[in-house]
Order: structure tokens, then C-alpha cells, then sequence
């Protein structure tokens, strides 16, 4: 079985926080098997997929189509636990580049900080290292724009990146990349980077603290050489379905295959965790289908292309013995 990409499920946080304040973040949760309750577990890992797929919906959801990097701006790196403290309390800016490039890994493994250097110019690059992931385009904002926040920690926080990149194509609309990176921002780039000035990688930190620094550094050498947990099978397969519903890519043999194994152990590790493939594309359908309808705004028949319903009245059936009412009535008071 290939192994797939976890994150705790504490980050999710962020993005149910800035949802909370436009629209309803129990139902966005729920969309990918998620309560309150379980973005407070500090020891639970779910797939990143479903945090990806969540940045998604929710962008969808409050209409900002800059969501992930409103989220960005926004964050506290001591969230990130002692990844967060490791890059709080370095020395530099180029210790605390450095401490995220090697401690990531204790936080999730989708993807991987570089940094590298050549003559003035530094790159910070960000990299996913899993092809099958959902659009990671809101996702991968806010994780520069969380990078590009480290100017605030410094002692002079005038400083600016020389530029950005992403390797996704332009949005329409570019204004908040302007403001929030303070630097010339291009799209469709052969990689995710910011690029600064050699010599900003000595600037002092506001908060530094070197006897900290060690401590912390120690406590997370421990903790980068165990071996990360893993999340369940069932749950894997869950979130990978929910990736291909709208693509009519979500059969047995589709998710064998991309799982590495045969028809028959995919079908037999599935049964070993109590659940069925059937039952996992009916659950992936039955928690969107509530948030298509009532917060993406779509109509019923634009619900059941996206849940990778071939006719309209399966999706019809479906919906009203899962949540008692047709979907063309669901939500009217």
C-alpha cells in the first residue's frame, strides 16, 4: 500500500476558525468526517487531503478567493507545536528557515522545505511530494504566506522577498499577493519559493532565546526519529474517494491500483476495519452532499455531477433516505 500523506488534525484549526465568523464550520467539518472535538486532539493525524480539500470548500464556502492566504497572514507558528517554538525561538531568520526545513516532517509529511543559497539570493522552497493530491492551490498560499510572516519576527520587519513564486496558474485577482508579500508574485513558476536576500538570513529574532532554542531542538530530534503514526486504511481510501467523486474515478479497481495492492486485499483490508468500499463512497456522498446544497450553493443536479452521480434521480433517492427530504427542498424553512 502506498503510504499517504498525514497531518495533525489540530491544523484544520486555522482554516475552521476563519470560517466561524461567515458561515457554519460544523457542517464544513463534517464534509470530511471532522468535528470541534477532534481538531482539539493533539495526538490525532488525518490525511492532508482532507485539510487540502477543507482550505477548498471553505474558499468556496465564504467567497474569498483569497482564503489561504488571508489564513496565512494570519497564523501563529506556535500552533505548530514544537515546530513552531524550534522556528520562534531561533536566533536568525536564516536558524529559523532552517529549524522548519528540518522539523516539518514532525507536523506532516506531504511535503518539504529546501533552502539553498546562491551568491545574494536565497531560495525557500516548498515542494508536496504527493502527485495524487487534490488542487493544492489555497493550501499551498497559505503556507507562504505563513512563511512570508517571518518578517514580523524579526527585529526589522521592513524587510521584503525579492520575489515569490507559485507554481500554480494566476488568479484573477492578485491584489492580496501584492500586499500581503510586499514583492513582485509569479505564477506558474517550476516551484513554490521565496526568493530574499542573502544577507536577511542573519537578522536577529525579536523573541530569540538560545537556551530554549536547544531545548526545544532537542525535544524535537526525539520526536522527528519516531516512526510517524499512521492513519487507517479505511480512512485513507475515505479521502482519496472524496478526491475523485466529481471525476467518476472512485471504483475498486481505481482505488486498488492506486493503493498498490490487488482487487482482492483492497477489498479484504477493507472488510478487516469493518467497512466496505460501497459503504465508504456512500459515506463520501451522503456528508458532501449537505454541504454542496447548503453552503457551496449548488443546484441538486450540479450536487450529483459533483458526487459523480451519473443520473440525476439516483442522486435523488439517495439524498432523501439519507437526510429524509429531497434535495430540492433541503434547507427551506
Amino acid at each position: 500500500m502506498s503510504n499517504v500523506s498525514t497531518v495533525f488534525a489540530m491544523s484544520a484549526r486555522k482554516i475552521a476558525n476563519a470560517v466561524a465568523p461567515r458561515a457554519n464550520t460544523g457542517r464544513l467539518l463534517r464534509s470530511v468526517s471532522l468535528d470541534r472535538d477532534a481538531l482539539e486532539d493533539s495526538s490525532l493525524r488525518i490525511p492532508y487531503a482532507d485539510m487540502m480539500m477543507l482550505s477548498e470548500l471553505a474558499a468556496r464556502m465564504t467567497r474569498d478567493s483569497a482564503f489561504g492566504l488571508h489564513v496565512g497572514e494570519a497564523v501563529d507558528h506556535k500552533e505548530y507545536g514544537v515546530v513552531g517554538y524550534s522556528v520562534t525561538s531561533s536566533a536568525t531568520l536564516g536558524q529559523a528557515l532552517r529549524s522548519l526545513v528540518r522539523y516539518l516532517p514532525i507536523w506532516t509529511n506531504v511535503g518539504t522545505f529546501r533552502l539553498d543559497t546562491e551568491g545574494s539570493v536565497a531560495h525557500f522552497q516548498w515542494e508536496y511530494l504527493d502527485p495524487s493530491l487534490p488542487e493544492p492551490r489555497h493550501d499551498c498560499e497559505m503556507s507562504m504566506a505563513t512563511v512570508a510572516r517571518f518578517n514580523r519576527l524579526t527585529a526589522d520587519s521592513s524587510w521584503a522577498p525579492r520575489e515569490v513564486w507559485f507554481r500554480h496558474k494566476k488568479p484573477r485577482d492578485t491584489s492580496e499577493h501584492s500586499r500581503i508579500f510586499r514583492a513582485p508574485v509569479r505564477f506558474g513558476m517550476q516551484a513554490n519559493a521565496v526568493l530574499l536576500d542573502t544577507a536577511l538570513l542573519d537578522l536577529p529574532l525579536k523573541n530569540a532565546k538560545s537556551f530554549s532554542h536547544s531545548a526545544i531542538t532537542a525535544i524535537a530530534e526525539q520526536l522527528l526519529a519516531r516512526t510517524p503514526d499512521v492513519v487507517g486504511f479505511s480512512q485513507s481510501v475515505l479521502s482519496f474517494i472524496r478526491q475523485r467523486l466529481s471525476y467518476g474515478e472512485f471504483g475498486v479497481e481505481t482505488l486498488a491500483r492506486h493503493f498498490g495492492v490487488s482487487r482482492r486485499t483492497y477489498q479484504r483490508q477493507l472488510q478487516q476495519e469493518g467497512s466496505s468500499h460501497r459503504n465508504l463512497v456512500q459515506q463520501a456522498r451522503r456528508e458532501l452532499s449537505r454541504h454542496l446544497l447548503l453552503d457551496a450553493g449548488m443546484t441538486a443536479t450540479e450536487a450529483a455531477h459533483a458526487l459523480g452521480y451519473a443520473e440525476h434521480s439516483v442522486f435523488h433517492r439517495a439524498f432523501q433516505r439519507w437526510h429524509g427530504v429531497p434535495p430540492g427542498t433541503f434547507g427551506r424553512s
